[in-house]
């Protein structure tokens, strides 16, 4: 009896341990699963600093490791930050309140003076930074109180604050060549390979609320279908800008779902104002009347988007305007400009043919899809266009001969048209991608920066964009819905219409 006993002892806690190691292996992987996040992502920034380009910082937005002053909620009202709070002492000048107690990834404590070198870097070396703050003297009042003075009146200051540009970094931390950038949010880098991937990972002694995730991977993929395939077999929990054409494939699994999210996005077709056969403004006009933007809004974007006849949406306040006037034909244009069609039904002059080179990139596939589209309707017309797809689209716009260019803008993201206006229309703004100067065009921008009254903003917001419709430096396609694929255990994925608040300490895994 007592062997019995013990036999039935010594099977019970045999029976007992392994119950338990199952359970710790089981919870373990439950464990793991919940706390890393992979993310297919289109764009490969060329480096970790935020303040060297454009491509850069929205990158290390979008990773969960880099703060500004201000945040953009919902709704793209400011809200405190980096900042705690701030205040209008004049037209001219801004004081602001540092938060206490925030450290950055190297555990030195943010004060007002790393804010100050942080923000006047970044104005040294983005020239966009400087055109968005119009910043005279930055001055540290304390150790956690600042004072902005600007060298004119700039109403949409507390906004531009929050673009990516103005991620603070610990200075002193740049050129160290054996760690990456110190920066304040809830994630530090822990690998970045370039061109390959971006991985960060939790900040524990992040001063906010702590992140649930301990790691997150961004692999750069270009490609939209191979986005959507790592999507499918698992690779990665996230899939950032899906092709319209992959929807029903995911609608299809059990596992995976789209969210969509309106954007502030806008594609649009460049201009370049120094192609000789671009120069004039009667041959833009009849491309921009000949592009089939509702048909493309149906069979492209397959409805998840609207029809763009401004650089704005048509969601903001001053986002609607009225459609340009109709021009004469094309056949009416062209005889008049002594073209003669040749045997091959092309436009012909002095033995030079009417022959355009036209810019695509992959990370955005409708955009090619578009872009075929528009030239087989202007070959329709007589218009030759040679579309040369390029990997690096701002790289291709600077150092390229291009006639037109499919691109993609997000031009309201502070919900106010005073920013995308000052960087993309200024004659020597690194972003005036179309090379177009317009005197009248930056009066109005001038007086838009020094208006603070919101009906007198929008109606300059309106006077700008009809210089803009009738000089028809680009011609604006669609205002696209932003698509994401995502497996459905991923919990509290936020799609911001402003595309770079996509990283936060919420987001897990189920």
């Amino acid at each position: 009896m007592k062997k019995t006993q013990k036999n039935f002892l010594v099977m019970f806690l045999i029976s007992l341990f392994l119950l338990t190691a199952c359970g710790i292996s089981d919870a373990s992987h439950q464990e793991g699963a919940k706390e890393t996040l992979t993310v297919a992502f289109p764009w490969s920034p060329p480096g970790l600093d935020p303040h060297q380009s454009g491509r850069n910082s929205w990158d290390v937005m979008r990773s969960g490791a880099g703060e500004t002053l201000i945040k953009l909620d919902d709704m793209l009202q400011p809200v405190s930050w980096l900042a705690k709070s701030w205040e209008q002492e004049d037209e001219n000048t801004w004081l602001f309140t540092i938060q206490e107690n925030v450290l950055f990834h190297n555990a030195t404590k943010l004060d007002a003076e790393a804010v100050k070198i942080s923000l006047e870097r970044s104005i040294e070396l983005n020239p966009r930074a400087n055109d968005l703050l119009l910043i005279d003297t930055i001055e540290v009042l304390d150790e956690h109180k600042l004072k902005m003075t600007t060298v004119q009146s700039n109403s949409a200051l507390i906004s531009h604050l929050a673009d990516p540009s103005f991620i603070i970094v610990d200075v002193k931390t740049i050129d160290d060549k054996d760690a990456y950038p110190a920066l304040t949010g809830a994630f530090s880098f822990k690998s970045f390979i370039k061109d390959e991937s971006l991985t960060v990972e939790r900040f524990d002694n992040y001063w906010g609320e702590k992140a649930l995730l301990t790691e997150v991977t961004f692999n750069f993929i270009s490609d939209g279908n191979t986005r959507l395939m790592s999507l499918q077999s698992g690779d990665a929990d996230i899939a950032i800008d899906i092709p319209v054409d992959g929807i029903s494939l995911i609608e299809q699994s059990s596992q995976l779902e789209i969210v969509t999210a309106p954007s502030l996005r806008t594609h649009l077709v460049l201009y370049n104002m120094n192609s000789p056969l671009l120069e004039k403004v009667e041959y833009r006009k009849m491309i921009d009347q000949a592009i089939p933007r509702t048909d493309m809004v149906d069979s492209i974007m397959n409805g998840y988007g609207t029809v763009a006849n401004s650089a704005f949406s048509d969601v903001l306040p001053f986002g609607k305007i009225a459609d340009p006037a109709s021009i004469q034909s094309v056949e009416t244009i062209m005889i008049q400009n002594d073209w003669e069609k040749n045997e091959q039904g092309i436009w012909e002059k002095e033995d030079r043919i009417f022959e355009v080179t036209m810019l695509t990139f992959p990370q955005r596939p409708e955009l090619s899809v578009m872009a075929e589209i528009i030239q087989a309707e202007l070959a329709q017309e007589g218009i030759k266009v040679n579309i040369r797809q390029v990997e690096s689209i701002d790289d291709a716009l600077a150092q390229e001969d291009w006639d037109l260019s499919m691109y993609s803008m997000l031009t309201a993201h502070t919900g106010d048209p005073q920013y995308f206006l000052n960087i993309f229309y200024r004659e020597n703004s690194s972003s005036n991608v179309s090379n177009y100067i317009s005197k009248s065009l930056e009066g109005v921008i001038d007086q838009l920066n020094r208006t603070s009254d919101p009906d007198e903003r929008i109606e300059l917001a309106f006077e700008a964009q009809t210089i803009i419709q009738d000089d028809v430096p680009q011609s604006f396609v669609v205002h696209p819905e932003t698509i994401f694929g995502i497996n459905k255990n991923v919990d509290e994925f936020s799609a911001h219409p402003i595309e770079y608040y996509y990283i936060h300490p919420k987001i897990t895994i189920k």
